[in-house]
């Protein structure tokens, strides 16, 4: 899925898996492919699992009431692979979903150009309401749900109605569609991101 046009944003910082980019070069690049898919075909994009989110995060869970469930995660390292997202996917298995990183931002996503239904997961650095620690400027591994947009439907032309969180996000999440309410991944439900040292699989780009 690609963001939304009217959305101001960029990615946050995680040296371990991007490096930083000036923010009015990312705005141009993410920017530009959106105004050229109406005269071109419709890009699209597999990138390898790079990350995991797992959750419940068991501290948080009542005793005997859930497991945690975990979804291997492709995360876009560069500005045309953020405004690329999930377009013209035909197909997103249960347990893969992709990952966006944001600098605490009001993030707007659309549908334009994706080809499946998705629930769209938002979350917040759990430590912005001090439930769990790290350094100033540190990206923490935990995160709480704020919103799920569940089964956000493709959008077949334009206009494309934007959804957000209602709030400044620092992480969203796309899944199969279903997949959160499968996973009982709700509003308040905190969740886990880990760094893989290698993708899943030999570079594993599988949809």
């Amino acid at each position: 899925m690609p963001w939304s046009s009217r959305s101001s944003f960029s990615p946050s910082i995680l040296s371990s898996l991007i490096p930083p980019f000036p923010t009015a070069w990312l705005l141009v690049s993410l920017l530009a492919p959106a105004a050229a898919l109406g005269q071109a075909a419709v890009p699209t994009q597999s990138l390898p699992v790079r990350a995991r989110v797992c959750g419940p995060v068991q501290e948080t869970i009542s005793a005997g009431l859930q497991s945690p469930t975990c979804v291997n995660l492709e995360v876009p390292a560069t500005p045309q692979e953020y405004a690329i997202g999930l377009m013209g996917r035909s197909q997103l298995p249960p347990e893969r979903g992709m990952w966006f990183r944001f600098d605490r931002q009001d993030a707007g996503i659309w549908m334009r150009h994706t080809l499946i239904p998705l629930d769209l997961v938002f979350l917040e650095r759990a430590d912005h309401h001090g439930s769990s620690g790290g350094a100033p400027g540190e990206t923490p591994s935990v995160a709480r749900i704020v919103r799920v947009a569940h089964g956000v439907q493709p959008c077949p032309g334009l206009p494309c109605p934007s959804y957000t969180a209602g709030q400044p996000v620092d992480h969203v999440v796309e899944l199969a569609a279903g997949e959160a309410r499968r996973r009982n991944w709700t509003e308040g439900t905190v969740l886990d991101f880990s760094r893989l040292e290698e993708p899943d699989g030999e570079n594993d780009r599988s949809q």
